[in-house]
This record gives structure tokens, sequence and C-alpha cells, in this order.
């Protein structure tokens, strides 16, 4: 633990190194700065007291995530010896307490308390390094903190995040360099980073059902922290507490999970005499790759009843931004088009859904199908109509992974014809790339 531990430091200090390596030369664009209001509290000479007006970031019901981003907002905006400009005057950060800052421009102002100036700040470029739960039994608490973190530091439009898949590889690279396995230095690594003023990094320890959050923002011009979160709190809404982790669903055990809606379902409107049907059930003597159990999907569409579905539904609540989609086997009676859907819902309302589909062909010999999740697209006879039929409201088509509301699987009786027969699943995943 302990060589991993200083590993990981060693690994930090080279990013740092690297970061602040990078030419940082060119003036930056408008584009890329924020201008903030400050309110002139005292003035001596060419120096002025000022408090910052701090961006607020949207906040996120039920969710400690939009506060810790506030935080980090607040605590990056300005460091001492940082240049800036306060109603286009050139100025030097002198210190910085809280939202209060003391400024040093060129050449003394006249300035009254109370004034409001504009100061103008370059936004920062900041890289986000695994976060570790040093304590607590759920592992991926530090992933889902970190994507949830970053996806919001984005959208505050505060910063430029460097992308995580751009950032991992040249990590594991220096993992390896610093381990001794590669003959290269890590040295060979500085120029490949992006842009990076900052690096956060941090730990998660759940202490009686609380969780003590502790990040550092590190300054890579002088591989110096410059500010510290910390933070204790419930973390994730307990009513919306998702689940995170891997599924590897084999359906060998002696039931099927309760997520899954069992049973039979007779097709039709109300009233309407037909003999349409589904049927959701545990087979105990068909499986994939020589196992003896499978999810079977038994049904039976007549002309009568179009527009109708056999549905093999999951509603667990689950956070999948981890990973980068679903894998399952896949088998019928005959050869049949099968439907993938995921059912997202909006963080402030969680009524408003929008639905994911994906297509796929069934064969009557075992299929191993894959599906990425940056592959569903939107349903539009979702938008249209089906929101409505659920009692809900059609939502942004925005995909939201950290808000599923249900996965399903299922085979439309437009797509197949007036047919009958039995669709089997099994070995269920999600997959990393």
């Amino acid at each position: 633990m302990i060589k991993i531990t200083i590993l990981s430091a060693a690994v930090i200090m080279i990013l740092l190194a690297a970061c602040a390596g990078i030419d940082r030369e060119n003036r930056p664009g408008q584009d890329n700065l924020i201008f903030l209001d400050g309110i002139v509290q005292a003035v001596s000479g060419k120096q002025v007291w000022l408090t910052l007006k701090v961006p607020e970031i949207k906040k996120t019901a039920g969710s400690a995530i939009s506060d810790i981003a506030q935080q980090i907002v607040q605590k990056s905006l300005l460091f001492e010896g940082v240049t800036t400009e306060v109603n286009d005057q050139q100025a030097r950060v002198i210190e910085v307490r809280g939202t209060a800052v003391k400024i040093e421009l060129e050449k003394p102002v006249a300035f009254a308390a109370g004034t409001i100036v504009k100061l103008q700040v370059p936004k920062k470029s900041i890289a986000i390094v695994d976060f570790e739960v040093i304590r607590g039994s759920v592992k991926e608490a530090g992933r889902v903190t970190l994507e949830e973190l970053t996806t919001t530091l984005v959208e505050s439009g505060q910063f430029n995040v460097v992308e995580r898949s751009k950032l991992k590889p040249i990590m594991d690279e220096l993992q390896l360099s610093l381990s001794g396995m590669a003959g290269d230095t890590a040295d060979k690594f500085s120029g490949k980073l992006l842009i990076a003023d900052l690096i956060l990094t941090g730990t998660l320890a759940d202490v009686q059902n609380e969780w003590n959050i502790n990040l550092r923002l590190l300054n890579t011009r002088t591989g110096q922290a410059v500010a510290a979160v910390f933070m204790k709190t419930k973390l994730f809404n307990a009513a919306e507490l998702r689940d995170s982790g891997s599924w590897n669903e084999d359906f060998e055990a002696a039931r099927v999970d309760p997520s899954w809606l069992i049973g039979y379902h007779r097709l039709g409107k109300q009233g309407q005499k037909s003999s349409a049907f589904y049927e959701t059930a545990l087979d105990t003597n068909t499986g994939a790759e020589g196992s003896k159990q499978s999810l079977r999907l038994k049904f039976k569409f007549t002309e009568d009843t179009p527009g109708t579905y056999a549905i093999a539904n999951n509603k667990r609540k689950r956070n999948i931004s981890l990973f980068s989609g679903i894998e399952f086997y896949a088998k019928g009676t005959r050869n049949l088009y099968g439907t993938f859907r995921s059912t997202t819902s909006l963080p402030d309302d969680p009524n408003t859904m929008d639905r994911w589909v994906s297509f796929f062909d069934i064969s009557t010999e075992w299929q191993k199908i894959r599906i990425p999740f940056d592959s569903l697209t939107i349903g539009r006879g979702w938008i249209k109509r089906g929101a409505e039929s659920m009692g809900a409201k059609a939502g942004d088509q925005v995909i939201r992974l950290n808000r599923i509301e249900e996965l399903r699987f299922d085979i439309d009786s437009d797509r197949n014809e007036a047919t009958e027969g039995t669709v089997w699943i099994d070995k269920i995943s999600f997959y990393r790339d």
C-alpha cells in the first residue's frame, strides 16, 4: 500500500512538472477569459482590497457535487502572484482571503469604496486525477464522484477540463516508467499533456454513513497545493442512490432478481378479446455457453394487436457512466429483430425522462451482442406518445448515463410481423473499452 501511494505521488509530481513545462506564452483569446465583478473595500495608493462576486454553480437537488464544485471555483479564481487586469489596467494579486483579494495596480488609483470594477482572469485548465476511496465498501464512489464533478465543472464554464481519455494513457505510461518496467524515462511524456494550470486530486472516506471528502488543488507552476476542499456529507441522496457497480447477470440463481418484471401479460386493448400475450420467466433448461439457465421471453403477436411489445424489463436505478456499453447473449426460435432500450431521467425531475434505443439481430443460435452506449439514439416514438402513455414527460434529449431508470430488451410486433416465438437472453454485463 505504501509503495502504491509513493508511486501515485511520484506520478502527480511528474504530471506537475510536465504541465508546468508547457509553453503558456500565448495570450489567451476572449473565449478563454473570465470577467469577474469586484466591489472595492479599501484603497491605499496602488493597492486595492476587493470582494469578488463568485460565479454561482447550478445546484442539483440531493447532491453534494455542486457544493464541491462551488468551492473549487471559488478557491481557484485567483492566486497570489497571478497577474490580472482591473478595468483594463494591469495588476498583480498580492493576497487572497476567501472571496477578498488584495491587488496592486501599476499606478495609484482613486476608486471609491463600493465601486464595482471588472477583473479579467484567464480561464484555467484543470486535470482531475482519480479520487481514492481510503475507507468504505463502495469502491466505485471515487470514480462516480470524479465523473459527476468533471461534468459539473465543464458545465460551469469556469474551466477548460483536460479530457480524461487523453490524460489516462499518459498516466499509465508514467506509472509504468516509474515502476522500472519500461526503459523510457518519464521526461519523454512531458510534452504530451494538454495545457493544465491545476491538478485536482484527493481521497474519500466513508465514516459512519457519511463521506469525508478531502481534495487538493495543485498549482502546476509551483508544485504547491494552493487550496483544499474538505466536506463531510452524505454525498449521495439516499432516495436517489443508484447502483454504479458492474452487472454480471447469468440467471443461474434459483430465482430471477426482483429488479426484473417477471410474469404473464395479455396484449390488446382493455375489453378486447385477443390471444396475443408475452411472458417473461426464468428458463431452467437453456443457457448460453453451456450454462443451464437464462431469461426467457415467450410471446404471441396477432394482427389485431399492432404496436405491441414483448418486454424483458429491469427496473433497477443505475449509474452506468463508468462503463462503455452493454453485452449479452441472445437467441430465438426464429430470426427476429430485437431492441435494447435505456430510460434516463432529469436530476431535478425524475418524472421527466428520455428513452434511448439500439437495435440488434437475433438468430436461432446463441450470439454475443455488444452495444456501445454512445451508439444509443433518442426514441422518437417516446417523444411523440410514449412518455405520455407512461405518465411521464419527454425530456431534453440529453443522455445521462448516471440516471438510468430502467434497462429493457424487447421484441416489437411492428418490426416482426404477426408471429409467435421465444427469445432467450443470458450473461448480461457492462464493459469498459
